[in-house]
């Protein structure tokens, strides 16, 4: 067919272009050994290609470095990932070792290639704070040590204002701050967009106009034993990505308040169970002096979906206990049976509102739903699932019934796209989504598995 022509010549080009970039990177890295004097080889690249000497330099940097990287320089210069990619690597693996950067990058390379660079910045950062988590918490204080304010002059009576190097829990809180502010101006009629609407409430709070907004939450997920300080395993940062431990117990701290959900997975099975729990994990030396329960024991077992042989063999496996407004859990493969299981076993023990019979999801459903995808199922996208929409995979208006088994999150866009762009998915018994494009296309988002 004509389309999926034109796709496979966008596909071709695209390699095209990448084998281009690792050709052009060696023969900087031949330039730069051929020169007398290493410190002036940016010199002969800008005079030759008509470069500024600030971007033969940098690139001269890079091209060093990711030759160094050379399985990453390899994909590249076959096509398999793109110079973006390449890019990613070496400023994710530049804080390792040499050895341990390799490592990392031969982990992740087979996947890459179907991986945009927000996905895979996100699992090389995982990976990094997984290997060296405590030069993690060092590199940590002191990037947070040079934070700092810079106003930048531009052109037409504008300005840049940027805050840099701050801690990643308080900047995604101020910023869910300004959007929530910016959410509640237009639903009140505000006929500013939404950009608009933050840089002017971002400009009112700092300059101290009061803008009527309240304080701004985020979205954590992490396991119980790094909450018990029993691992340094990373949280994940709705919004931002992993995060070392030390900010994941520090986010949930400050959130003792609230209610929390978790996870229960049997590995066994593939079986998934959520719940509500306001029993907080208590730290071993604590645990010890309070008589309290071990750590690694389930938070509240009347929160659990009975005392079932899958819950009780999950009790020392993962447990992730964000805060309500989270998007929970990591998700694992979970089949529409256990689901819908769990549903009617929650709303027959009274622990949850479950309605199928009117369209829009009760706090309960969407809570199940957004534990087990934790973000828009499109390919491609990181979108938390606490800021998409919930898709009836088969429409409420065709007898699409409004429960876990029959909702994804979307998106706005995304969500679009299925209704007015022609675009179609489907999700497989192992929990993974089938895209299908208008181009015939298909696409495939596989579930998020616990690291």
């Amino acid at each position: 067919m004509v389309v999926e022509a034109a796709v496979d010549e966008l596909i071709t080009a695209a390699r095209a272009v990448a084998i281009a970039e690792a050709q052009l990177l060696q023969a900087l890295s031949r330039v730069a050994k051929a020169s007398p004097v290493r410190e002036f080889a940016p010199v002969e690249v800008a005079s030759s290609l008509a470069w500024s000497r600030q971007a033969a330099t940098a690139k001269l940097a890079f091209a060093r470095e990711v030759l160094e990287l050379s399985a990453v320089f390899g994909s590249l210069s076959r096509g398999e990932i793109d110079l973006p990619k390449a890019r990613v690597f070496c400023e994710e693996t530049r804080v390792l070792p040499p050895e341990s950067a390799r490592d990392v990058c031969g982990q992740l390379l087979p996947e890459a290639p179907g991986l945009t660079t927000g996905q895979l910045r996100a699992k090389l950062s995982r990976l990094v704070l997984t290997i060296d988590p405590h030069a993690a918490k060092a590199r940590h204080r002191e990037k947070v040590a040079s934070r700092r304010l810079v106003f930048e002059p531009d052109r037409d009576g504008c300005a840049g204002l940027f805050a840099l190097d701050l801690p990643a829990d308080r900047a995604r809180a101020a910023a869910n701050a300004v959007h929530a502010q910016a959410r509640m101006a237009r639903a009140a009629g505000d006929a500013r967009s939404m950009d608009q609407l933050r840089a002017d409430i971002f400009l009112d709070l700092l300059s101290g106009k009061p803008s009527g907004g309240r304080g701004g939450s985020v979205e954590l997920t992490a396991s119980l034993r790094t909450l018990v300080h029993l691992a340094e395993t990373p949280g994940d940062l709705a919004g931002y990505g992993p995060v070392i431990a030390d900010i994941a117990r520090k986010v949930a701290s400050q959130q003792r308040n609230a209610s929390w959900t978790f996870t229960v997975h049997d590995a066994e099975t593939g079986d998934t169970f959520h719940g509500i729990t306001r029993t907080r994990p208590t730290p071993p030396k604590e645990a010890a002096k309070l008589g309290g329960p071990r750590p690694g024991a389930p938070a509240d077992r009347s929160a659990s979906p009975g005392r079932s042989r899958g819950r009780a063999r999950a009790a020392s496996g993962p447990m992730f206990m964000p805060p309500l407004s989270a998007n929970q859990t990591r998700q694992h493969p979970v089949r529409d049976s256990v689901e819908t299981d769990y549903a009617e076993r929650a709303n027959s023990a009274g622990k949850a509102d479950i309605t199928r019979d009117r369209r829009q999801a009760t706090a309960a459903v969407a809570r199940i739903v957004r534990a087990r995808d934790r973000r828009c199922r499109a390919p491609g996208c990181r979108v938390p699932a606490s800021r998409c929409d919930l898709d009836h995979r088969q429409d409420w208006a065709h007898g699409g019934r409004t429960e876990p088994a029959n909702l994804v999150p979307l998106c706005r866009y995304h969500h679009r796209a299925k209704h007015v762009g022609g675009w179609r998915y489907y999700r497989t018994k192992h929990g993974a989504y089938v895209w299908r494009s208008p181009l015939g296309r298909n696409y495939r988002v596989d579930p998020e598995l616990p690291p």
